[in-house]
Parts: C-alpha cells; structure tokens; sequence
C-alpha cells in the first residue's frame, strides 16, 4: 500500500496497533520494486520497552545466624531493557552486591553479600528490580529478618553466704 507519491519518491506506512510482549523482536519487512532496479528490503525490528513481570527471592528466605556471611539471591524477569536491581534495609540501600543477566535480557540476577548482626532481627529486607524507562517500572519483594545469635555470657561465681556461729569459752 502506497500512503505518498510524489515524482520519483514513494512512502508508505505501516500502523502496529496493540502491541504486546509477544511482539518483542518481531521483524516487519518493507519491500519495494520497479522495472528499473532491483527489490529494495527494509526490516524494523521490535524493540518494546517493559516494566518487571515478577522479582522473586531465589534463596536466603529462611532463619540466618548473626555474624555469619550469606549470599542472597534475587531475580527480576520480564523488563526490557533489563532492571537494575538494588537492595534495601531500613531506608538504606546496600551496595555489596552483583548483579548479571540472562544472555536473552529476559532475567537479571542480583547476589547480596550480607552479614545479619543480632541487631538486624525483624528488620525487612527489600530486592527492588527498576526500569526507569516505563512508567510504574518498578516491582519489589521483600522478607522480614529472623536471625539467631547465640548470648555469650562471661561465667562468674556468686559465693554463698554462709551462716557462722560463735561460742564463748
């Protein structure tokens, strides 16, 4: 379908309307001929912009011991480009992390090197998966900290009093 023609120049236009996930790297192909040339090809790939499906905890969901280093995972899926994942504990965010994605862009994973001190006990910790591409692009999850620390107590003695009777001669 021919939308301007004007001499030696044409255009014409094609209107993807609906777009969906499932149009992520679909290829639409122009092709134009004349008597004089050869077929001209033009493709336009699909590259949608997509906020986080779902951000998840992989591991480090259960009771942690204090003073004891862990690796906990996150992983985002479904933004594109893919999200930037940050971790969060009381407002603040904590930086000792690693982040790597998926060979297709589907999924980013995110490692936290984290030691929980007895102090850390109730407090929530927060994986946040952002595009900052899209509107409403960002999806978090969080736990709630259950550590366990052992009381160490320093040993003392507490002499008992003993009853002492004295007699006269």
């Amino acid at each position: 379908m021919i939308d301007y023609a004007h001499e030696s120049t044409l255009s014409s236009r094609l209107v993807v309307r609906n777009l969906s996930r499932a149009h992520q790297h679909s290829v639409y192909t122009c092709q134009a001929s004349n008597f004089y040339r050869k077929n001209v090809t033009a493709n336009v790939t699909i590259e949608l912009r997509l906020r986080p499906l779902a951000v998840e905890l992989v591991n480090g969901t259960g009771p942690l011991s204090a003073d004891r280093r862990y690796i906990i995972q996150c992983q985002s899926v479904g933004s594109r480009p893919p999200a930037k994942l940050t971790w969060w504990m009381g407002g603040v965010q904590l930086t000792t992390t690693n982040q790597t994605t998926s060979e297709d862009g589907n999924s980013t994973l995110s490692s936290l090197s984290f030691t929980p001190t007895r102090e850390d006990h109730g407090k929530t910790l927060i994986c946040r998966a952002t595009n900052e591409l899209v509107k409403r692009g960002t999806k978090e999850t969080s736990m709630k900290l259950n550590v366990f620390c052992e009381y160490h107590r320093s040993p003392y003695f507490q002499q008992q009093q003993q009853a002492v009777t004295i007699f006269e001669h």
